[in-house]
């Protein structure tokens, strides 16, 4: 069985598909699996608990969990998982330079670019597709045709494949990069002028000031923002998809299985989520004059009122 690659998400528009788990078969058994956890947080928690609820003792499967955070035993030297899986870079990190030659599944990683990779490693992106954003756009409003997209360099190919998949749709992706916080407010005046929404790709924004200003922007224009974090949508976004931290999970446990199951490798070396959280901030909707659809504000995870 092979994988579902990156720049292959499925749309939201298609009856909330993304409620239902990817056709997967259970992992495979693995006598070994090391967990790598990078610190205590409530994200990476959730993603562990996905990963040991897919492993089960009375299949043979032992699962260890190392916490970088915390002063618990190392492995015995000369110990060898049967696969790894990373939460966090400083946990993948760790796991490369422990396991170069073990298979290695990541999570929780915002710039995987930025990491010394091995060959046998694998791993699922925290970007959100961006055709799954656009489709969503259009059900919270049809009159959204042009969505500015904020990205930086890292974000270069997932725009342009993003832009190819929606050609000839009704919605079109105006996109702007982002090299220095500092021309931000240029580049966001311009954009917010063009756009009937605008989404800011994961990472692309770091500091609060500039979340702020680009909020101020959307409401003074009336042009709906559409972040990665529920947290911004209770600052004042309109909406936010992102990754379901349970069933990254999952889904790494599955990989694993995957790199397990003596099929080698698989071409692709990362893959989109396959469960999206969405959260709606029906309060900002109202400030836009945007009616969110009953069935969206069933389907979200976290709705403002």
């Amino acid at each position: 069985m092979t994988p579902r690659p990156a720049g292959a998400g499925r749309a939201l528009a298609a009856a909330l598909a993304l409620l239902a788990l990817g056709a997967w078969a259970a992992p495979a058994r693995a006598e070994e699996v090391l967990v790598v956890k990078s610190r205590d947080l409530r994200l990476y928690d959730a993603t562990v608990e996905g990963v040991l609820g897919s492993y089960r003792v009375d299949r043979g499967e032992h699962v260890t969990v190392l916490n970088l955070a915390r002063p618990t035993p190392a492995p015995a030297a000369g110990w060898r998982p049967d696969v790894v899986v990373a939460v966090g870079a400083p946990a993948t990190r760790y796991a490369t330079a422990h396991y170069p030659k073990t298979p290695i599944v990541y999570t929780m990683v915002v710039r995987p670019d930025r990491l010394k990779l091995t060959p046998y490693t694998i791993g699922i992106s925290m970007f959100v597709p961006l055709a799954d954003m656009v489709a969503t756009l259009r059900l919270v409003s049809p009159n959204i045709r042009y969505v500015g997209v904020l990205h930086g360099p890292e974000h270069r190919q997932m725009v342009a494949e993003a832009t190819a998949r929606l050609s000839g749709y009704e919605a079109r992706i105006v996109p702007v990069e982002l090299t220095d916080e500092r021309d931000l407010p240029r580049l966001a005046r311009r954009l917010v002028l063009q756009s009937d929404a605008i989404w800011i790709a994961p990472g692309t924004v770091t500091g609060v000031d500039a979340f702020q200003f680009l909020l101020k922007l959307s409401f003074e224009h009336r042009v709906p923002l559409v972040v990665d974090a529920p947290a911004m949508v209770r600052s004042g976004a309109l909406l936010a998809i992102s990754p379901d931290p349970v069933d990254l999970g999952r889904q790494a446990a599955r990989l694993a299985g995957y790199l397990l199951s003596g099929e080698g490798l698989p071409p692709d070396k990362l893959f989109h989520p396959d469960m999206e959280n969405l959260a709606v901030n029906l309060k900002t909707a109202r400030s836009l004059g945007i009616q969110v659809p009953p069935l969206l504000v069933e389907f979200a995870s976290v709705v403002v009122k």
